[in-house]
C-alpha cells in the first residue's frame, strides 16, 4: 500500500534535486500510474495539482507552495 507517508518521501526526494516543476510533474506522473489504485482521494488531488503544473505558468506551484503542499501530505 502507498501511504502519505511514501508520498511525502518521494516528494522531498524529487525535491533534493532542486525545484523543477516538469521534472516533479514527471515524477509524480510516474507515482499516479505506478500507485493509483492505492492512493486515497486527497492524495489524488495532490497529485492532480502536481502534475497540472506541467500545463502552464497558471498552474505552477512555487517551491515554498511545494514545500507547503509536502507538509499538508504528512499532517493528512
Amino acid at each position: 500500500m502507498y501511504s502519505k507517508v511514501d508520498l511525502a518521501m518521494d516528494l522531498e526526494r524529487t525535491l533534493a534535486r532542486g525545484f523543477d516543476v516538469f521534472r516533479i510533474s514527471k515524477v509524480v506522473f510516474d507515482i499516479y500510474q505506478d500507485h493509483g489504485l492505492e492512493i486515497t482521494a486527497s492524495m489524488d488531488q495532490v497529485l492532480l495539482t502536481l502534475m497540472a503544473m506541467e500545463e502552464g505558468k497558471e498552474f505552477e506551484l512555487t517551491e515554498s507552495e511545494f514545500l507547503a503542499l509536502i507538509s499538508k501530505v504528512k499532517a493528512m
